[in-house]
C-alpha cells in the first residue's frame, strides 16, 4: 500500500502485514494515498504527483517545509547510521568467529583474546591474597594480550 506523510511529504510503500504505519524519515503517522492518484498499489501517477503534493501534503496542518525540503539529507544520515551499526555488529560477529565467543574487546589494548573471570577463580584468589583481591574480584574479564582485568 502506497502511503504519504503529512509532515514531511515522504511517500512510502508499506507491506500489507505491517502494523506500524510510521514514516521512516520523521517518524510521523502515514496515510494511504487516495486511489485516483495511483497507477497501481505501488506507484503514483506522474502527471498527478505534484497536484497530490499540493492538495494533500502542503495543505496539511502538520506540514513542515524544512522536513519536506531536507528529506533526502535526513534519510541519508539515517542510512549512514544504520550502515555503521551493521558494520559494528558484523565486527562483533567476526570477532566471535575468530575465537572470541563473548564478543568482548579489551578497553586498554583492544584485543579480542579475552576470557571470563570465573567465580571459582575469584574464590581461589581471595583465599590466597585475602583482602588484597577485592579490586580484582569486581572485574569480569581478563585480557590474555595485555594481562589486564576489566
Amino acid at each position: 500500500m502506497l502511503c504519504y506523510c503529512k509532515k514531511c511529504g515522504r511517500i512510502v510503500l508499506l507491506l500489507f502485514d505491517q502494523d506500524e504505519k510510521i514514516c521512516d524519515c520523521c517518524k510521523s503517522e502515514v496515510f494511504p494515498i487516495p486511489e485516483q492518484y495511483l497507477n497501481s498499489e505501488f506507484s503514483i501517477k506522474e502527471e498527478l504527483e505534484q497536484q497530490f503534493i499540493d492538495e494533500y501534503i502542503k495543505t496539511s496542518p502538520e506540514f513542515d517545509q524544512y522536513l519536506f525540503d531536507h528529506r533526502k539529507e535526513i534519510l541519508a544520515k539515517q542510512s549512514i547510521k544504520f550502515e555503521a551499526a551493521l558494520e559494528h555488529g558484523k565486527t562483533i560477529l567476526e570477532g566471535r568467529d575468530k575465537g572470541n565467543k563473548f564478543g568482548v574487546e579489551c578497553p586498554y589494548c583492544h584485543a579480542t583474546n579475552v576470557k571470563k573471570i570465573t567465580n571459582t577463580s575469584k574464590a581461589v584468589h581471595t583465599a590466597i591474597f585475602g583482602i588484597f583481591s577485592v579490586s580484582r574480584n569486581s572485574k569480569q574479564w581478563h585480557c590474555n594480550q595485555c594481562n589486564s582485568d576489566f
